[in-house]
């Protein structure tokens, strides 16, 4: 997962964001916003694009202040996030969060938590199967895999 690798490398303290982000080009329309994902297998919409570490910055190019999307490596999940898979058919909701972090002490990123609930949904209705607890990033590759890493 190239997702995965780029924000891996990342890791660091003071860490710089990337002009480069994980749902490259995000797009903004009028009041439609699109993050360039489709290949997930869960609809991570342009709502999650905080839970994503994606922002709008300035950044200087050729001396000139540009607006431009940038990534950072916190991925950060909340309490209550609802995401259903591309056809429907299961979704996730967080119950607990905690984001990443740099770590000061122990000089490494600290991966946060997620505790959440898988749901198969037949006919419109929503059967919990299963709670799960994973870092941050292992729910990201579920998000992008729909499968448990």
């Amino acid at each position: 997962m190239n997702e995965i690798t780029h924000l891996k490398k990342m890791w660091k303290p003071r860490a710089k964001r990337s002009a480069k982000t994980i749902a490259d080009p995000v797009s903004l329309k009028g009041l439609e916003g699109s993050l360039s994902n489709d290949h997930w297998a869960f609809n991570v919409t342009y709502a999650f694009r905080d839970a994503l570490d994606i922002r709008y910055d300035m950044r200087v190019i050729n001396k000139r202040k540009t607006p431009l999307w940038t990534q950072g490596p916190l991925i950060g999940f909340k309490d209550g996030d609802l995401i259903h898979t591309r056809d429907k058919h299961r979704a996730v909701q967080v119950r607990f969060a905690q984001p990443m972090g740099w770590d000061r002490d122990k000089n490494c990123m600290y991966t946060g938590s997620v505790v959440f609930t898988e749901f198969n949904i037949q006919e419109g209705r929503p059967t919990e199967i299963a709670q799960h607890t994973c870092t941050q990033m292992e729910f990201l590759e579920l998000l992008i895999s729909g499968q448990m890493p």
